[in-house]
Parts: C-alpha cells; sequence; structure tokens
C-alpha cells in the first residue's frame, strides 16, 4: 500500500509512452507501412507492449494475493455478533478474487496473440528471398618501371535482392488480416491497461478507506488468534 502512489504513476506513463495512438484508423495505417517494410519482422510497437504488459499484470497478481493473505491473517474468530467488520473483509477479498482472476485471463491470452500472427505470416505464402550477386576481375599487366614487371588484379561485386512490391499487391487481404491482428491486440492491451489502473486505483482506495476494519475488524481484538 505504501509503493500505492508510485506504481500508478509508473502505470499512466507506461500508458502515455507504449499507446501514442488512440485511433484504430491512425494505428492501422502505421503498421501497414512498417509492415510493407517488413514482411517477416515483428510490428516493433505491439512488441515493446507486451513485456511492460506481461510484468504490470504479474506485479498486480503478486500484490492482490498479499494483500487478500493479510486480510485473511485478519480475520477474527468466528463467533455471534459485531461481524461487520468481518462482513467488509470477506467482500473485499472477494473483490480482488475476482479481479485477480480476470488480469490472469488478460495474462493467458498474450500467447495466443503470438500463434494468430504465427498463422497469419504462414498464410501470406511468403516467397523465399532471392538475392544475387555478380562478380567482375579486371587484371592488368605492367612492365618495366621502377618495381619491374607487375600485375595487379581488381574485383568488382555487385549484390541484388529483389523487391516484394508484386507480392504485396496480390496478397491485399491477407495483409490486411495481419494488420488487423496487430491493431485489436495493440487496442486490447491498451485498454487492459487503462483497466488495470482503474482497478488497482479502486482496490487501493478500498483498502485505505477500510484499513481500521480490515485490520481490526472488532476494533481493538486481534484478529488473527495473537499472532505477532
Amino acid at each position: 500500500m505504501s509503493s500505492g502512489a508510485n506504481d500508478i504513476d509508473k502505470i499512466e506513463l507506461s500508458i502515455t509512452e507504449l499507446f501514442p495512438i488512440s485511433e484504430w484508423s491512425k494505428a492501422e495505417e502505421a503498421f501497414e507501412k512498417e509492415l510493407s517494410n517488413e514482411l517477416r519482422g515483428a510490428n516493433s510497437t505491439v512488441a515493446k507492449t507486451i513485456p511492460v504488459l506481461h510484468d504490470t499484470l504479474i506485479q498486480g497478481i503478486s500484490n492482490v494475493l498479499a494483500i487478500e493473505r493479510w486480510i485473511s491473517m485478519n480475520i477474527p474468530i468466528m463467533e455471534d455478533g459485531n461481524n461487520f467488520g468481518v462482513g467488509i473483509q470477506m467482500t473485499i477479498n472477494e473483490a480482488m478474487k475476482k479481479k485477480r482472476e480476470c488480469w490472469t485471463k488478460k495474462l493467458d491470452a498474450i500467447p495466443s496473440y503470438y500463434s494468430s500472427r504465427a498463422d497469419a505470416v504462414d498464410k501470406l505464402g511468403l516467397p523465399k528471398a532471392t538475392k544475387s550477386e555478380s562478380k567482375t576481375e579486371t587484371k592488368s599487366d605492367s612492365t618495366g618501371g621502377k618495381d619491374g614487371d607487375q600485375s595487379t588484379t581488381s574485383t568488382t561485386i555487385v549484390k541484388k535482392e529483389e523487391n516484394d512490391e508484386g507480392f504485396l499487391q496480390s496478397n491485399h487481404f491477407r495483409l490486411k488480416h495481419l494488420v488487423s491482428i496487430d491493431v485489436q491486440f495493440y487496442a486490447s492491451a491498451r485498454m487492459t491497461m487503462i483497466d488495470f489502473l482503474n482497478d488497482y486505483m479502486t482496490i487501493l482506495d478500498a483498502l485505505e478507506k477500510n484499513k481500521e476494519k480490515l485490520t481490526a475488524p472488532k476494533g481493538s481484538e486481534r484478529g488473527y488468534g495473537g499472532w505477532n
């Protein structure tokens, strides 16, 4: 809880830096332009978001598990009467559990992006890269001179790589499909980060407002059997 404000600032900064494009059409345009330059490469924008999204969700799940454990250790001995504070404990724990399960599903969905993208790239039927190289040698001989007879040889190498312009035109819809996978994941990752930020702030706010009841649900009574 003490690091909550810093955590929130860090998440907000990540959202600003990783998701500069907020409009679907502009993201599609940018991703399609990048793809036209390198059909076999990863989407550089999405590639940056995945590690941060993954780490953010993992850390959030870990933090919530620690809080759930802390609340559970403060649940008092079960008895009749004065259970209002216990109800608060149970309500907040249940709410955090639901959030944690939701984050876990978002985490599990990340590998499916790689799978979907790999399938889409495979269906493009990309031609094998074709490269050619030509070598020209020029030999010259000279006689006499200060150093006597001489023979020199110079070599010129010309490399050529075919472009994929024709391929791009003939696989328009396959390329659109690949771009849409990147755009959809980008938009989903952005919404996940924003939802996570809102959920995390809500959890911290609930903990702060109910800290007294969570720690001592029946007043000054120790809720966890007198552990130190």
